[in-house]
């Protein structure tokens, strides 16, 4: 599981420098809603790849344990994507409104993605 978590380590890192040329190279153009949209699919692609490329190295197998790394990504991710909005000063209404999909927020799209890509990527390996 430890290997796991260094896993999600790079996947944050690799997000969060996403997430830097996103804003600055597409918010100023397009708004920071559009930009998020157009940069989630792209972001969802470097988890995928990245676990795919990293799963054997996890030494993770089987179902259950492949879904409880993903259960640990995905609740560390939720914890790190509010902590980041708060010190950029979002209030909770404006971190609610990221998660909610009702409101156009992807964020619990990014976890269900990060929740299982540890298991659809063993899967798609073997």
């Amino acid at each position: 599981m430890f290997r796991g978590l260094l896993v999600l380590l790079l996947i944050m890192a690799l997000e969060t420098i996403h997430g830097i040329l996103r804003g600055l190279f597409l918010v100023p153009r397009f708004g920071d809603k559009l930009s998020s949209q157009l940069g989630w699919p792209v972001a969802a692609m470097l988890v995928f790849a990245v676990t795919y490329l990293l799963i054997g190295w996890t030494r993770v197998t089987g179902t259950a344990a492949l879904l409880r790394l993903g259960a640990a990504w995905a609740v560390l991710t939720f914890l790190f994507e509010c902590g980041i909005s708060l010190l950029r000063g979002l209030d909770g209404p404006r971190i609610w409104a990221e998660i909610n999909p009702l409101d156009r927020g992807l964020m619990l799209y990014s976890l269900a993605v990060i929740f299982v890509s540890p298991l659809v990527a063993d899967r798609l390996r073997t």
